[in-house]
């Protein structure tokens, strides 16, 4: 007999296949992660687009990305979007092709592309998917954003603005809160390069940490 429980524990694991919500810099975390990951990575010998299509495509990115990253004029930012949104449209090609690939999480994660969430039957919440940070109109604050899990009633933040010997953030809480939207933290300091994650909780336990964004702080007098 079909049981739905057993349905759900067999479900492949997938890799997320939409970056688009990533901000720049964390978009240009993940490419660079990408490029290391996949360039020696001997799991996908027909990678589909290769490797050789991918590289360019990645690189041109960073390149204009990083033009652009502490100002820029209209025609490079105009530049930049162009190659992020190429750079976007060709992970979805990539981690589409590795999921029909391969149903082994470890060769997938390989990659070095971000996991889906998946339903957990232990009742535990399941991780957010992504966290983003945004300039908020209000000096010396900066705004923080991730996607709300249904089973959690609250959330736990921790923010970094320092690295430790590895290159680690050094994490710091930043409070707990119920809701996903109207989040911030402050003060900042201009100049400083903030890191944010979040978990969900709830009755039965806590879910894995997010993905980590990142973001330069910028506070006008």
């Amino acid at each position: 007999m079909f049981n739905i429980k057993n349905f759900k524990k067999m479900r492949r694991p997938k890799l997320i296949t939409n970056y688009g919500y990533l901000s720049d810099g964390d978009l240009a975390v993940l490419a660079t992660r990408t490029l290391d990951a996949l360039s020696t990575n001997t799991n996908f010998p027909d990678l589909d687009p290769p490797f050789a299509e991918y590289e360019p495509v990645a690189q041109d990115y960073l390149n204009k990305q990083g033009i652009t990253a502490a100002g820029g004029n209209l025609r490079e930012t105009k530049e930049k979007d162009e190659a992020r949104a190429a750079l976007v449209t060709m992970m979805r090609r990539v981690t589409t092709y590795i999921n029909n690939f391969t149903d082994l999480a470890s060769v997938q994660l390989s990659s070095g592309f971000y996991p889906a969430a998946t339903p957990r039957s232990t009742g535990v919440p399941l991780p957010c998917e992504w966290t983003r940070i945004r300039t908020s109109r209000r000096p010396g604050e900066i705004l923080l954003d991730f996607p709300a899990i249904r089973e959690a009633y609250e959330y736990e933040k921790q923010i970094a603005d320092t690295l430790d010997e590895t290159g680690q953030p050094l994490w710091q809480s930043a409070g707990s809160t119920s809701r996903s939207r109207g989040n911030f933290y402050a003060p900042v300091q201009d100049g400083v390069t903030y890191y944010f994650r979040v978990r969900a909780r709830n009755k039965n336990g806590v879910s894995a940490w997010s993905p980590v964004s990142s973001m330069r702080a910028t506070v006008k007098e």
